[in-house]
């Protein structure tokens, strides 16, 4: 703390005394991390801007990724009200976190005017400061990446990007940049509507981390000159081999399937019975349930980008989980049959809707939704009274 507090008094002194100072010994430049495996937040990498002047010594990082998971992290989160903020820490404290990730750091000097540079240094003091520092995170469109990128467009007065051309989608790059994080990726595609299905513009490409940096090594000023002017290596992480507990080694779709095989089984086994296991229902439809109500607070309440429309509402909604809370009185089973014909018909537009819906499903859904389709239909039609139909049928 004390070291931050050393490093904002000589970021002051450096632009209030910016006349009786070498300008020379200011830089400015993007310091970029590569994705790692530490946590899901740092599967993406991250952007920070690096301001030096060797003359004062000073040597500071403007971090625009710093939250908290205090003050009710998680329903703010999910809520899509995540206040991120721009902190300013020292250099060696930004190296030490990276170390902590093991991933690799680059630095790339902006070739910037003086001006330029001082400018940028007085922005990043004023949006630094208590009452300007916090902002509203998003993941797609305002996140440690655009900002920087914004500044920078702002006072250089417009940049010329490569065209990349690029085909992927949201859901696409979200699936790549996750590769060893399956079941992330898994909650992900539940939470995510058709949206993230959409290409992203080339002038999105940017929202990563790694992107903006392959970017800016081709981009050029107004007045065609090069915006990078010199790409290192600060930081090589040290190889070490990645533990994976039992979830990450069983994929979800694998997972999935397993579970709609014992769901066959154990409709098989309660049908020979000729029984019905009501508790399994009101379980299963009540998880079922509670996730529908969480999609549909995402779709509907939350201010998330590309939670709305949300196809994964056919199979998952609120609705199941009224059948779980009713279904244990006698008086309404009868009745109940109405609402799974309801969900049946859900999920035949989900299942054979597949192809043609505009929004990608993850391919353990599938296995899933089958669960619920023969849970619903013993309900419409018990499998046992059919058994008990064909039995009689060949005793005749």
């Amino acid at each position: 703390m004390r070291q931050l507090i050393l490093s904002s008094i000589l970021l002051l002194l450096a632009m209030t005394t910016a006349n009786a100072q070498s300008s020379s010994t200011k830089t400015v430049s993007l310091l970029t991390s590569t994705p790692s495996e530490s946590e899901i937040y740092t599967a993406w990498g991250h952007t920070a801007i690096r301001i030096q002047d060797r003359a004062i010594g000073l040597d500071v990082v403007f971090n625009y990724g710093i939250f908290s998971f205090d003050d009710g992290f998680i329903y703010k989160f999910v809520k899509g009200e995540t206040d991120y903020k721009l902190a300013i820490q020292s250099f060696g404290s930004s190296m030490n976190e990276i170390a902590e990730k093991n991933a690799y750091m680059y630095e790339q000097t902006l070739n910037l005017t003086e001006a330029e540079k001082e400018e940028i240094i007085t922005a990043l003091y004023v949006n630094a400061s208590p009452e300007n520092r916090y902002y509203r995170y998003n993941f797609f469109f305002d996140n440690c990446a655009t900002r920087p990128k914004k500044l920078i467009e702002k006072v250089t007065g417009g940049i010329t990007y490569p065209a990349l051309g690029n085909k992927q989608t949201y859901r696409e790059i979200i699936h790549e940049k996750l590769a060893s994080m399956k079941w992330f990726a898994f909650g992900i595609d539940l939470c995510l509507g058709s949206q993230t299905d959409e290409v992203v513009a080339d002038s999105n490409m940017t929202f990563l981390p790694g992107e903006l940096m392959r970017v800016y090594e081709s981009s050029k000023k107004e007045g065609g000159e090069d915006l990078v002017s010199e790409t290192k290596t600060i930081y090589t992480p040290i190889s070490e081999e990645q533990e994976h507990d039992l979830p990450s080694e069983i994929s979800p779709t694998a997972a999935c399937w397993i579970f709609f095989l014992l769901v066959i089984a154990h409709t098989a086994f309660y049908t020979y019975k000729r029984k019905n296991d009501l508790w399994f229902d009101i379980i299963l439809f009540a998880i079922a349930g509670a996730i529908g109500s969480i999609l549909s607070f995402l779709a509907f309440v939350s201010e998330h980008p590309c939670t709305n429309p949300n196809y994964n509402l056919l199979w998952l909604n609120p609705l199941q989980l009224a059948f779980a809370i009713l279904v244990p009185f006698k008086a309404l089973r009868s009745k109940l049959k109405y609402y799974h014909a309801l969900n049946l018909a859900l999920l035949a537009i989900a299942i054979l809707g597949w192809p043609l819906l505009p929004q990608k499903y993850n391919p353990a859904f599938f296995p899933l939704m089958l669960t619920m389709a023969i849970r619903s239909v013993n309900y419409i039609t018990p499998l046992r009274e059919m058994t008990s139909r064909c039995s009689k049928t060949k005793k005749i």
